[in-house]
């Protein structure tokens, strides 16, 4: 996985260009399973603490309505198809595809079910991901990690956590095509900048 710091206001045109020769974006973010919240006080696992917590309320309903506007997907992917709502076991998710058969594709799940916040990436996913990147920039100030899952054989897919809280976090999905990953783009540096659109309509909500 990857990451790359899009500054909001360039996010859309720069989106656009470094997407738009990408396949398939259906990758479910946040792999975890959810484990017993019965653990030792959060965060653990070696994952950050978040010094600002955002409130409960900022993932709350459906990430097909708050995540991204119809203008930043648009920046992002161009024409999007439907967006497909699923109820996933760390809470709800949104994938959207692209129309321009480049198979171009966001998914951002909000993982309101475990309590574990970034601690369960941490304990669940690090041990086992075939790729692992820690050292990404905090967005917005709040940390964040990417990841490639076991059993990946490219890197072409990224996922991104963010933590919102030390309970609360949430997925952006991004998964790159043939042109862009011979191009050399990073999926986990442009998910890093999807994280950070989606970060500031969270915080709209607060």
């Amino acid at each position: 996985m990857k990451r790359l710091s899009l500054p909001i206001a360039a996010s859309i045109t720069v989106g656009m260009v470094l997407l738009a020769a990408c396949t398939g974006g259906n990758k479910t973010p946040g792999s975890a399973t959810p484990a017993p919240s019965t653990e030792a006080g959060l965060p653990n696992s070696g994952a950050p603490k978040v010094d600002n917590p955002l409130p409960e309320n900022v993932l709350d309903g459906s990430p097909c309505d708050t995540a991204l506007t119809k203008e930043q997907l648009n920046g992002f992917l161009g024409r999007t198809s439907a967006p497909k709502e699923k109820t996933e076991v760390l809470g709800p998710s949104c994938d959207w595809a692209s129309e321009s058969g480049s198979g171009a594709g966001i998914l951002v799940g909000y993982e309101t079910k475990t309590g574990q916040g970034l601690s369960l990436t941490y304990k669940n996913v690090k041990p086992k991901a075939s790729r692992w990147v820690d050292d990404l920039e905090p967005v917005q100030g709040y940390p964040a990690v990417g990841y490639v899952d076991v059993g990946t054989s490219d890197n072409r897919t990224c996922v991104i956590t963010v933590g919102v809280s030390d309970d609360l976090a949430y997925s952006v999905s991004l998964t790159l095509g043939d042109k862009a990953t011979a191009a050399g783009k990073d999926a986990c540096d442009l998910g890093r900048g999807v994280a950070d659109t989606v970060l500031t309509n969270l915080k709209a909500k607060a």
